[in-house]
């Protein structure tokens, strides 16, 4: 398989973040608009085997990674200085690192903010559902997130042609991104082409670019990463099945590090029957590199 990065503009405020398993079902949502149910159901037989067709990872800012977990230090006695400690506090503020450490053919750059986003509370009116109009008083906040980085790089690992990716990632985004989408929410278009894009490390320890489960049969250990728990939605078409909501999973963030037995482009697998439903499932596996 190849590793392709495309950038994506945002073109107004989020609810939703742009992580790897959401993409990865927007774009399963614009196979089933553009090919149908057969069309849908032929790619998930293709995710399902121990070589899926397309790994999406999380989007970062143009030409960054997210920063790979470190080893943890043992604690010395030696006291620290005020800029030793200076030091320690602004990485652990760090969220991307230059994709250029790590990626050949991307531009050499720093990171330009340690939050590419800003949040902005928002006033919205409770609806009566019954009678479908304003409750008297009952606004609500919430908020959006506004992009201070307009471009962001997602990176697709795949079987498939740079032309049918492209095509793939425009259906994706052309009724709009996550939450709140139909009132203009999450509006994405694509810059640029696929472009194919080579590990510039070697070795044995691997990053993860987008959230993944641990998979047994990959010979991964000494995993160091964050958790976050998945309770996903169902929309679209399936937004009134009862319950709405997938079968909870665990996953672990984008920037865990570990080592494998042997080489590997991803890591995880994709979740089948996540639902009473049985064509719902759940990706949970996110394309890898190399790192030292």
């Amino acid at each position: 398989m190849t590793l392709y990065r495309i950038t994506l503009q945002l073109r107004s405020p989020l609810l939703t973040p742009l992580k790897g398993d959401t993409l990865w079902g927007h774009i399963v949502w614009g196979i089933a608009n553009h090919e149908g149910d057969e069309g849908a159901a032929e790619f998930l037989a293709l995710e399902k085997g121990d070589s899926p067709a397309l790994v999406v990872s999380s989007a970062f800012p143009e030409a960054t990674l997210c920063r790979p977990i470190p080893e943890p230090q043992e604690r010395g006695r030696t006291p620290l200085d005020a800029d030793s400690y200076a030091r320690i506090k602004l990485n652990k503020k760090t969220k991307y690192v230059p994709a250029a450490r790590y990626l050949e053919g991307i531009p050499e750059t720093e990171p330009k903010s340690a939050d590419p986003f800003q949040s902005v509370q928002v006033l919205h009116n409770t609806i009566d559902r019954g009678s479908g109009t304003v409750l008297e008083g009952g606004l609500y906040p919430l908020r959006e997130k506004w992009a201070r980085v307009p471009n962001w790089d997602i990176y697709i690992l795949s079987s498939f042609s740079a032309g049918r990716l492209k095509e793939l990632c425009e259906w994706a985004f052309e009724n709009g991104y996550g939450a709140d989408a139909s009132t203009g929410k999450g509006k994405i278009t694509i810059q640029t082409e696929p472009q194919e894009v080579r590990a510039k490390k070697n070795g044995d320890s691997y990053m993860a670019l987008g959230p993944f489960v641990k998979d047994g049969g990959n010979g991964i250990a000494g995993l160091r990463g964050d958790i976050f728990i998945r309770s996903g939605r169902l929309g679209g078409a399936f937004a009134a099945t009862k319950p709405p909501y997938k079968k909870t999973v665990v996953l672990y963030e984008e920037g865990a590090v570990f080592t494998a037995e042997k080489p590997l482009q991803f890591a995880g697998r994709m979740l089948p029957d996540m639902h009473g439903d049985s064509r719902i499932c759940q990706s949970a596996f996110a394309p890898v590199l190399p790192v030292s």
